[in-house]
Formats: structure tokens, C-alpha cells, sequence
């Protein structure tokens, strides 16, 4: 798919964002389903354990930066923060994490909160 290409799957609609570089060094990308506001965002509010809570409105981002710091696997391109801007604009209310919880809330919120600690 193409970047902001959309997917008819029947019930849903699954759009591509093209992600380069982010969070990791090479190609990537995240599906965003419209209906749901789902956001699978692969790594980037990774969270150690085994992610015993399938949904959570706690905390992912302490989790999440804790473990990063530990293991920086973030690969820091300059265009992360404008990548991250643009996932928040589309206003997430799940964040499907690949790694730990899935995460229920203001979703552009949560991934400008991301870019800021990046940042730091």
C-alpha cells in the first residue's frame, strides 16, 4: 500500500501510513482503522512483561520510556517528532501496541506526550 492508501476490508478500513525510520532504522509504517480509531502502532509504546492486561487506560508511556532507556532502540531520525505529529493527528482512541497493553484514551495526546520525551 501506499502512503494514506486505503483498505476496503468489508467492515473496517485500514489506511497506511508510511513511517521511515520510525521508531526503528529501516522501512516502516502503522495501519490506522477509521471505525475504531485503532492505531496499531508496532513499537512504539513497547512495555515489558507479558502485556497481562489486553486493554488499559493506566499508564503506557512510563512503562514504555523506562524500558527504552534501558535498551535504546529507537533509531532518532530527524523526522521522527513530524511522524509522530502526523499519527496524532488522526486522533487515536486505541493504541494496539505490539509489545504490552493496548491503550484506551486520547491517543494524539498520548503520541505527542512520545514525541516531547524523544525530544528530551
Amino acid at each position: 500500500m501506499g502512503d494514506g492508501e486505503a483498505l476496503d476490508l468489508g467492515n473496517a478500513t485500514a489506511e497506511w501510513i508510511t513511517a521511515p525510520h520510525v521508531p526503528h532504522g529501516w522501512d516502516n509504517g502503522f495501519l490506522f482503522e477509521r471505525g475504531t480509531g485503532t492505531l496499531l502502532c508496532g513499537d512504539l509504546f513497547t512495555q515489558p512483561g507479558r502485556g497481562e492486561v489486553a486493554l488499559t487506560t493506566d499508564d503506557i508511556l512510563g512503562p514504555s520510556e523506562a524500558f527504552r532507556a534501558v535498551m535504546d532502540y529507537y533509531s532518532h531520525s530527524p523526522d521522527t517528532g513530524a511522524v509522530l505529529n502526523r499519527l496524532a493527528a488522526l486522533e487515536p482512541r486505541v493504541l494496539a501496541c505490539m509489545h504490552g497493553s493496548a491503550w484506551r484514551g486520547d491517543g494524539g495526546a498520548k503520541l505527542k506526550d512520545l514525541a516531547a520525551a524523544l525530544e528530551r
